[in-house]
């Protein structure tokens, strides 16, 4: 113990002890207060900590301010290494120097949005210390990302190992650091790696973190997604350990829908079954409808373990050979899936249709349900086409005939509605019996899945309607009208296929419906699948909310997301609502501020889920066409961009890159908002929507990205000789192109350069590039 400073100031050892306890740096006003020291001892403290300071007991930080030697300062600049299964974040500071501890848990600020964080991100934060070395730090602004992680294919090379990274674009390999023991890796094993700093423009050296296995193992492109969306799929054991304790449902004050014939209509390979539909017909001409759905909310407490984990997954996530729940597989596939012959507890709604179809009433309750018969689609389709009179042992048929009329009656009303009717088939990858993928399948949707649809959405819209009608909290299923540039873009477009599309008028989702009828008529099919395709680039991306700007695409004033609560988390929100409003149980509900940020952070988790399947999607398509490396195969264009043009390879759905550089030598105007590339001289057309010829000549399936190089076809100007041939006629002997798609290697200094663009200011809006005579 120190002597007492002859000022009559506290001891060292006591102000010290004072400074490290604080939980913010405190301010010499607030030490004086503190110790009681009278105005006039203010300076002679100052004066004392200022000593301290010197002799390293203790520092100085912003804002005038005293903290202990190893303290960090109430605002620092931190790291993100960690995501625990609470959803907070662990961090290090960035300026900490070497050999310092510093325990930082980032949590979420519930009141305000768009302050989530990621491994490798950085973030500006305000610390709160809980402990020695222990801080508590909320997220004041979120930095642009500094770690730069890469996932790649280790190679072997003569200088030791590469790594080619997996991003499409990305151009060249980098060199990787050796394995060690801590991380060892082979080639063709993918990894995830971290780029190491170093000066000057050489090639970018990496280091290994984690290894994802080889990649020609099966659930390799699975993983990849994990791992590259950080997708959330081990459950912790808490979370496991509620839903293993969880019981069957008993009927106490449930309304018993044991004896209704209620059944699920699903896919042939579902096995979460969280619907299931019943309609008889009334008097009037109209319809009783039940939408029974599994309830969730009675299995998952607010802020518990499987709700935590819930809202940090957001969704179920479905890749083509590994699905990722929202919910361990104890509920997901057990008691919250609505099998046959079993109890289970359900939150239905019982909704009444008219003869025109329109829903003139509706009303929620809590039930006990009883599935008579788990239906496929396929099933429900071949009863429909009489194919199969029997779709499932003791089920009357006439429960189908009563859905199968309940659904023509919606239908009429979806039509007259407008809502967006576009045709786009599903893609779903098939395999063998080793796993292994062999094709990519197209399938349109059948009316037994539209039947499920349209209950649905009737569903959806009365959850939506007794929420705001009580100005109760509901998330809203959000879809906002169109982009105009947008839609100037599909206008011309369809103008290349001679359908009209008037401007000046108000978007309604009517008008492209418009358009996609009269796109029927032109009798090809390659054009209408265009069509759809550049009619859905065109739409907003939905999200959810809770305010209410309605739904363009299905033309609804209001529409929620009722029916999945298994997998999506928005689902499970109305639900907990609506057991509220109709007094069923109380459960705690977030605050609006809260609400609004877990509604924006279901939204990114959705997005980032559907990016992870399409992109594993294209992987499996990419590798399918590997072994036409080098070979001419048909494709069509779909899209026009400056430098080239995408076009799918016959019926893989893979997606191939035209470069410019590709095409036979000549100079090419690229007018991206008429679609075309023409080449000046030559005369040849390339348009979104023709059938080309082109050779495949470079294929990764880890990028998902194949190049091309032009063989055959276009659209020959009138009046020009050669170069092309004209959609529809038969594969003409075009001359073969080279190993460099028509191009001399020698020559690849004379790569096409991008002329100046021409902009939108009432001229033709294009990019042009050229490419030198050989």
């Amino acid at each position: 113990m120190t002597a007492s400073p002859p000022d009559g100031l506290p001891e060292d050892d006591a102000l010290i002890s004072y400074i490290e306890s604080q939980p913010t740096p405190p301010k010499v006003k607030e030490i004086a207060k503190a110790f009681r020291l009278p105005m006039e001892l203010r300076a002679p403290l100052r004066s004392r900590l200022k000593q301290l300071a010197e002799d390293g007991k203790i520092k100085s930080v912003e804002g005038r301010r005293v903290t202990g030697p190893d303290h960090l300062p109430p605002v620092a600049m931190v790291e993100i290494t960690a995501i625990t299964d609470d959803g907070d974040a662990i961090a290090h500071p960035v300026d900490a120097s070497e050999g310092t501890a510093h325990e930082i848990l980032v949590v979420p600020d519930r009141r305000r949005s768009g302050k989530t964080v990621a491994v490798g991100d950085r973030a500006l934060v305000r610390l709160t210390l809980i402990g020695p070395s222990q801080y508590e730090a909320q997220v004041i602004r979120k930095m642009d990302r500094h770690r730069q992680q890469v996932f790649g294919q280790v190679f072997k090379s003569r200088d030791g190992y590469g790594l080619e990274p997996v991003e499409r674009g990305a151009r060249s390999g980098m060199t990787l650091l050796p394995p060690d023991d801590n991380m060892p890796f082979r080639a063709g094993d993918m990894i995830e790696a971290e780029v190491v700093k170093g000066s000057g423009y050489g090639r970018k050296t990496a280091k290994a973190i984690r290894n994802l296995g080889p990649a020609d193992d099966h659930g390799a492109f699975a993983a990849l997604a994990i791992a590259e969306f950080e997708l959330r799929h081990v459950f912790p054991d808490d979370a496991l350990k509620v839903a293993r304790a969880a019981g069957k449902p008993t009927l106490g004050d449930r309304h018993d829908l044991r004896s209704t014939p209620l059944v699920t209509i699903d896919g042939a390979d579902a096995k979460d079954f969280d619907d299931a539909v019943f309609a008889e017909p009334r008097d009037d001409g109209g319809y009783r409808m039940i939408v029974a759905i599994a309830d969730v909310a009675h299995y998952v407490a607010p802020d518990g373990p499987l709700d935590r984990e819930a809202q940090q997954r957001g969704n179920s996530v479905y890749l083509p050979d590994f699905v990722i729940p929202m919910l361990p597989e104890e509920l997901s596939n057990g008691l919250c899936s609505l099998v046959p012959g079993e109890d289970r507890a359900c939150l239905a709604v019982e909704m009444i249709i008219d003869a025109s179809g329109n829903k003139t009433g509706h009303k929620f309750f809590r039930g006990l349900m009883r599935s008579h018969a788990r239906l496929t689609y396929d099933a429900v389709e071949d009863y429909r086409r009489g194919i199969d009179t029997e779709p499932a042992a003791g089920l009357d048929t006439h429960h189908l005939d009563h859905l199968l009329a309940a659904y023509e009656l919606r239908a009429n009303v979806r039509a007259e509605r407008g809502a967006l009717d576009l045709d786009l088939p599903e893609k779903r990858v098939q395999f063998d019996d080793n796993g292994v993928a062999v094709a990519i399948t197209k399938k349109h949707q059948s009316i037994s899945q539209k039947l499920i649809e349209e209950f649905m959405i009737l569903a959806n819209v009365a959850a939506a309607e007794t929420l705001e009608g009580a100005n109760a909290l509901c998330v809203f299923r959000a879809h906002e009208p169109p982009d105009p540039s947008k839609v100037d873009g599909l206008r011309d477009v369809v103008t290349t296929m001679g359908i009209p599309f008037p401007k000046g008028q108000v978007i309604q989702s009517r008008h492209f419906n418009s358009l996609l009828h009269q796109a029927k008529s032109l009798g090809d099919e390659a054009a209408r699948a265009l069509l759809n395709e550049t009619v859905l680039r065109c739409q907003s991306q939905a999200d959810y909310r809770i305010t209410n700007p309605g739904h363009f695409g299905l033309a609804l004033r209001r529409y929620a997301h009722f029916t999945s609560p298994i997998r999506r988390y928005a689902d499970l929100m109305v639900h907990r609502s609506l057991i509220n409003h109709i007094k069923a149980e109380t459960i705690a509900l977030p605050a609006p501020d809260n609400a609004a940020e877990i509604a924006q952070a279901i939204s990114d988790t959705e997005r980032r889920a559907a990016q992870a399947e399409r992109r594993t999607v294209d992987r499996y398509a990419t590798k399918l066409v590997e072994q036409d490396t080098g070979k001419i195969v048909e494709g069509r264009v779909t899209t026009i961009t400056g430098f080239g043009a995408f076009v799918q390879i016959g019926d893989t759905g893979a997606e191939g890159l035209l470069p410019l550089g590709r095409l036979p030598d000549d100079y090419y105007e690229v007018d991206t908002t008429a679609a075309v590339i023409s080449g000046r001289k030559s005369g040849v057309k390339i348009r979104t929507g023709d059938i080309i010829d082109v050779m495949i000549l470079e294929v990764s399936a880890l990028k998902a990205s194949v190049v091309l190089g032009w063989a055959d076809g276009g659209t020959l100007s009138p009046g020009r000789k050669g170069g092309g041939r004209k959609r529809g006629d038969r594969k003409g002997g075009g001359k073969k192109p080279g190993p460099n798609g028509g191009r001399d290697r020698s020559r690849d200094k004379n790569r096409p350069k991008k002329a100046k663009s021409t902009g939108n200011s009432g001229k033709k809006s294009a990019s042009t590039r050229k490419s030198r005579k050989k």
